[in-house]
């Protein structure tokens, strides 16, 4: 079989406060920032770590830390080698040969060094079979659908050990797909794709990723301690680092502390009282953007909206909603609304890239969208005649949880002034919301869709998959992925995403409003500390901690 040869890798407490840093070796003549400790704090309890099967949002953080599979991204969201030395791609995109690394070992807490065993291909292999089999209940395993045979094992018409996922040897993992996946790469990247021994995976007997003794690592660090009790304070997890990592040399700090609190906004104190190191959060950091002890990165990682219950008679009517949409000043809105939302006409928040810039740098999402237009709105709204119990029953459907209300309120108001009509807001329980929203019991619904990955095409994706709930027929968006799979001019790729978008937006099936900013926030003197914002996951592999900013 022939390859492509790829030459280069894919762009795409109960520790004291008062240890500041640890050092790994003798004393240094000048501090390069590197043998330290370096704390953060998470909103709740891990539960599980294993990585094929919790899609606790708490653990995406240390599963990242701790373990490792055959590739990685950076700061950049470039894709770089990990567990992997190598790997080769066949020209029809359906084989995908990796080389492994072999200096990579499985290492837990208590474990002499010279029993720790080699990771190989077999360890991958037993990893994807769990994943793909039904009674995992993997939450990521339709991510892997392009892999031979994923879908008749997830079906439970296949067994396992029939998935296109083969050890050649102890060294060389090979990945049969049944058609070429653009993201393949990508999905290799994520805490889901890691290995797992299945001998030790065997002698946890049920309880693999439940404590630190049922938990072998392969990362940059490995767990020394999961203390937490339900009813009590001062939960934490500590990790080391591993000198058996394959990069050891390349690590910088020598340990890490999660500090494990009951709520985000226990998480918010604890940072704002000088607890942490870093913070991932939604709340707007007015303070700490003015101060110079703090660096912040913004994201926009979100894009909120409206949704209308297929089902309903009225909302079918597409001039009704794009009176609705014509009504909606999102300008005027924008000084209404809370500072971590920003106007959104399109669906591709701002953080996803293209090329190493922001999609929406290139792509402008304003001319996509419904213009304010009242006296369309009025014109459109008078033409359809609907009786007035029909529209005064209809409500938005919220969550609790959204932290821009009082704007979105306005735009009622706003309907109201036009219309003389009233549609409310009905804010329910976060899993009142959930339930409601999976029993069409609704009529309009305030919604978010956020991408997987960095990439445009995971949340076109996103969109395809929720098709039937948005009530579209998803064969030109089909169509068009499909055509941009085999684009390779960069200005018809670019093109192509944003005839997905006007696709999506012409249908009036989700009327944008906001994009919500996501804010990873450290310290001044850390540096190379970075957060993946789409995961939520943060990394500190190469962190380092310096006297003055």
């Amino acid at each position: 079989m022939k390859f492509i040869k790829l030459s280069k890798f894919c762009a795409l407490s109960l520790i004291p406060a008062l240890i500041l840093f640890l050092f790994t070796g003798c004393s240094r003549e000048e501090d390069d920032g590197t043998g330290y400790l370096f704390t953060c704090t998470i909103p709740g309890n891990p539960e599980c770590l294993d990585p094929q099967y919790t899609d606790n949002p708490n653990s995406e953080t240390v599963l990242a830390n701790m373990m490792e599979g055959l590739l990685r991204l950076d700061a950049y969201g470039r894709i770089l080698l990990a567990g992997a030395e190598s790997y080769q791609i066949s020209e029809d995109g359906l084989t995908y040969e990796f080389k492994l690394k072999n200096n990579c070992y499985w290492y837990s807490a208590g474990m002499e060094e010279k029993d720790a065993k080699p990771v190989t291909a077999r360890d991958y292999v037993f990893a994807f079979r769990r994943l793909l089999d039904p009674d995992t209940h993997a939450p990521h395993a339709e991510d892997f659908l392009s892999i031979e045979n994923a879908s008749g094992i997830l079906n439970g018409n296949q067994k396992p050990e029939t998935l296109g996922v083969i050890a050649q040897d102890g060294g060389t993992l090979i990945f049969h797909l049944s058609e070429p996946d653009e993201e393949f790469l990508m999905l290799l990247t994520q805490n889901c794709a890691v290995p797992c021994n299945e001998d030790f995976f065997l002698s946890t007997k049920g309880r693999y990723g439940l404590s630190q003794e049922t938990i072998l690592c392969n990362g940059a660090f490995y767990l020394t301690k999961w203390a937490y009790d339900n009813y009590g304070s001062g939960n934490f997890l500590t990790f080391r680092k591993n000198a058996l990592y394959h990069d050891a040399d390349q690590v910088s700090p020598s340990s890490l502390q999660f500090t494990i609190m009951r709520s985000q906004s226990e998480v918010d104190e604890d940072f704002a009282e000088k607890n942490a190191d870093c913070i991932l959060t939604t709340t707007y950091p007015g303070e700490y953007l003015s101060s110079g002890d703090y660096q912040v990165e913004t994201n926009s990682v979100r894009t909120w909206g409206l949704i209308f219950n297929p089902e309903n008679s009225t909302l079918q009517n597409k001039q009704f909603r794009e009176a609705l949409a014509a009504g909606i000043d999102r300008e005027a809105n924008a000084v209404r609304s809370h500072q971590s939302f920003t106007p959104a006409y399109g669906m591709i928040p701002p953080a996803v890239r293209f090329l190493g810039r922001s999609y929406r740098e290139l792509c402008a999402d304003e001319p996509l969208g419904i213009p304010y237009d009242p006296d369309s709105a009025i014109n459109l709204f008078s033409d359809l005649k609907l009786p007035m119990n029909q529209i005064n029953s209809l409500r938005i459907l919220i969550p609790d949880t959204f932290d821009n209300q009082q704007a979105l309120l306005s735009i009622c108001q706003e309907w109201q002034n036009l219309f003389h009509q009233y549609i409310g807001i009905e804010s329910v329980p976060n899993s009142e919301y959930e339930k409601r929203l999976a029993d069409g019991d609704y009529s309009i619904a305030l919604y978010s869709f956020k991408p997987a990955y960095h990439n445009c095409e995971s949340l076109l994706k996103v969109i395809i998959e929720n098709a039937e709930f948005l009530g579209i027929d998803p064969t030109e968006l089909n169509t068009c992925l499909e055509q941009i799979a085999h684009t390779e001019q960069t200005a018809e790729t670019l093109e192509s995403y944003r005839k997905c978008e006007e696709i999506i937006l012409q249908e009036l099936v989700f009327i944008p409003l906001y994009y919500q900013n996501l804010y990873f926030i450290h310290t001044a003197r850390t540096q190379d500390i970075w957060c993946n914002p789409f995961t939520r996951a943060i990394y500190f592999r190469d962190a380092k901690r310096f006297s003055k900013n």
